[in-house]
């Protein structure tokens, strides 16, 4: 169930961010000015976004590092 809900986290925040990266170019496109607290946001949200998903990329390469130093210290120990 926690990665489920993990999961459905990491989408509705994928979610937001799209909708607000729209927002942005729909209001450049137009020719209006950005306001900063949405260029804050976006930005805000992109760090966390980024941050989260290189946390879950590098949990299974931990795993393995761990793996690879328990096999290591099994045959030179």
């Amino acid at each position: 169930m926690a990665m489920t809900s993990s999961m459905l986290a990491l989408t509705s925040v994928a979610a937001v961010f799209v909708v607000l990266l729209l927002a942005v170019a729909w209001l450049l496109w137009r020719g209006h000015d950005v306001p900063v607290w949405l260029v804050c946001v976006v930005t805000l949200l992109l760090g966390a976004f980024t941050i989260v998903c290189v946390i879950l990329l590098m949990l299974p390469l931990l795993r393995l590092l761990e793996m690879a130093v328990v096999m290591w210290t099994l045959v030179f120990a």
